[in-house]
């Protein structure tokens, strides 16, 4: 089912539910619409919104919670949904996911300054993205969706977004737009002016009406990027070393993803 081309999806209940298709490479593709979801919780859709994703096309979802967060308020989804749980921080020790089994000492992290510069470089953090990829290249069919979420769909979210954005080929710069847009969406209690302002997604003015606060997030994510080239040198040996892509593999990615404009 096609639904109206807009960034922001029109389900009731959902919260921060968002298209990526339409972002735009460097090379002058785009993200094919109705392929790659993100959002923040899921628990709180009818069973209504749930039957609408579905005639969307949604099949996967990659939940990035903690096992407790799980518990406490389980996504609600379409019956032949495939859903997936990989925790995005270190799980304890009573946890569960769906996560293959590993030594945990192959998992000992060092503490780093933050938590957006642990998702990027701590081994647990990567597994879990290393596997979110896995799917992302098992979605193959047209129109068939594959959503991503957290709590919120910021913090986790953000960084899962920056990393398959920046695997396509989309510039950091739009990149960290849509980062931001999830401040607008919860800031914004008119969601139809604020639709109305992301048609054709002309960010750049919204941007400049930001806060200072909103400057303080967008930089946790420039600290991550510049976390991941200080110890990777670019994006393409990250996704070759810590995400165990191969060129194959990234070629699939944006064959599955990305298409020219017509």
């Amino acid at each position: 089912m096609s639904m109206k081309r807009e960034r922001i999806l029109d389900i009731p209940t959902s919260v921060n539910l968002r298209e990526l298709g339409g972002y735009r490479t460097r090379d002058g593709r785009m993200i094919r619409w109705q392929k790659l979801l993100r959002s923040g919780d899921m628990s709180r859709l009818s069973s209504k919104a749930a039957r609408k994703l579905a005639k969307y096309g949604l099949d996967y979802v990659i939940d990035l919670r903690s096992p407790f967060e799980r518990e406490m308020a389980p996504d609600n989804l379409p019956r032949q949904t495939t859903y997936r749980s990989y925790p995005v921080y270190p799980l304890g020790n009573a946890e569960s996911s769906d996560l293959p089994t590993i030594d945990k000492e192959d998992l000992t992290d060092e503490l780093f300054e933050e938590p957006y510069t642990t998702m990027v470089l701590s081994k647990h953090s990567q597994l879990a993205f290393r596997m979110m990829f896995t799917d992302l290249l098992a979605n193959a069919k047209e129109e068939h969706s594959l959503l991503f979420h957290c709590a919120a769909g910021k913090d986790r979210t953000g960084i899962a977004s920056f990393l398959i954005l920046s695997a396509l080929g989309i510039d950091y710069q739009v990149i960290k737009r849509d980062y931001l847009l999830t401040n607008l969406i919860f800031e914004s209690a008119d969601k139809k002016t604020l639709k109305q302002k992301l048609h054709g997604d002309n960010l750049r003015d919204l941007i400049t009406e930001m806060n200072s606060s909103f400057y303080v997030q967008s930089q946790s994510l420039d600290r991550a990027r510049q976390a991941l080239m200080t110890n990777y040198g670019n994006i393409r040996t990250y996704m070759h070393t810590a995400m165990e892509l191969s060129d194959t593999d990234l070629s699939d990615l944006q064959r599955i993803y990305l298409k020219r404009d017509s």
